[in-house]
């Protein structure tokens, strides 16, 4: 079975889509990259709250390291707007740590890094989740060399 960064940033996506989608609060939109653009056809959609899977680092050695950022991103008129997010952070850390494979392929290594950026600009919260996957390693095709 193939195992690729873009494939690995897919399956975490829907796995943190099943974590969220019984939040109490509203279910944050789980995105690859980068927020969507907004057109017409999107235009009534809200953009917060909002999960973003984002491949940062890979490095390969004797294994293959991906470094992937959660950003989170949530829209409160109150003081409870950081605590809902805060709220979310911690159910995607908990159902990776506890689940450590995903798609029988993909292990999360640790360390698990959340970190909120000191700035914040009101009315927003944003959060930031830094993980590590180790990969299946690619094997050298034998008689080339």
């Amino acid at each position: 079975m193939i195992s690729t960064p873009i494939l690995l940033i897919k399956e975490i996506q829907k796995f943190i889509q099943d974590v969220v989608k019984e939040s109490v609060i509203q279910s944050p939109a789980v995105h690859l990259g980068f927020l969507p653009r907004r057109s017409k056809d999107n235009a009534d959609t809200a953009e917060f709250p909002y999960i973003l899977v984002r491949p940062a680092i890979g490095i390969d050695n004797d294994d293959c390291k991906i470094t992937v950022h959660l950003l989170f991103g949530s829209m409160a008129d109150d003081d409870q707007g950081f605590l809902d997010l805060f709220n979310q952070m911690e159910r995607v850390r908990i159902a990776l740590l506890k689940q450590q494979i995903i798609d029988h392929r993909f292990r999360i290594e640790l360390p698990y890094k959340w970190e909120f950026p000191p700035e914040q600009p009101e009315p927003y919260t944003i959060g930031l989740i830094t993980t590590i996957w180790t990969l299946p390693t690619v094997q050298p095709e034998e008689g080339l060399f």
